[in-house]
């Protein structure tokens, strides 16, 4: 069996791979695990928020923004994976004030394509401006439009990279990194 190369979009390798974190924090879930108990992507974004900004001035305010972008890629991957046969790895690493959240998914290749091409609309228009007549043509109910990536990308100094990698033609692994100076949040 041929193994494609993933596709690599955005900053997904500003911090060198063989670089050593000052620390590292690993999550393996279900994803049917999150959305059976929704609530349980923003208690596990707050676990994750509190263990790495505590050592930080302005911990409480760092915390809750480390939440809100956390929360936002858990969701994401619950909703996005496939359900039963699907694994959502969080991987995240501290390189001094430097935070690297990996969270990787297993979808469809429907949700990968569908996924990619966004992605691709990210680094191509301007985010701002995607993000307003987003949620301008956005129908009540809709939780597919992008919105809440959007949203932390508009709202926070978050460095964005992706990989998408296929196992084989219907299970493909997403993993959306993201890179947090935590002083900056």
């Amino acid at each position: 069996m041929n193994q494609k190369s993933p596709v690599i979009i955005g900053e997904y390798y500003i911090i060198p791979e063989n670089l050593p974190a000052d620390g590292q924090l690993r999550l393996i879930f279900q994803p049917i695990d999150m959305t059976t108990y929704w609530s349980r992507c923003g208690l596990t974004a707050n676990f994750v928020a509190g263990f790495y900004s505590y050592c930080y001035e302005a911990s409480e305010t760092k915390a809750n923004s480390l939440s809100t972008i956390i929360n936002e890629l858990l969701e994401n991957a619950s909703k996005f994976s496939k359900a039963m046969k699907g694994k959502i790895n969080v991987e995240l690493k501290q390189y001094g004030n430097l935070l690297r959240i990996d969270v990787l998914n297993v979808a469809s290749k429907t949700l990968r394509d569908s996924f990619e091409l966004f992605v691709n609309r990210l680094m191509s228009e301007n985010v701002e401006e995607l993000y307003f007549s987003t949620l301008e043509s956005k129908e009540d109910g809709d939780t597919k439009s992008g919105l809440g990536l959007l949203m932390v990308l508009k709202d926070y100094p978050v460095r964005f990279g992706y990989s998408f990698n296929e196992i084989d033609s219907d299970t493909h692994e997403i993993t959306v990194r993201a890179i947090i100076n935590v002083e900056e949040i």
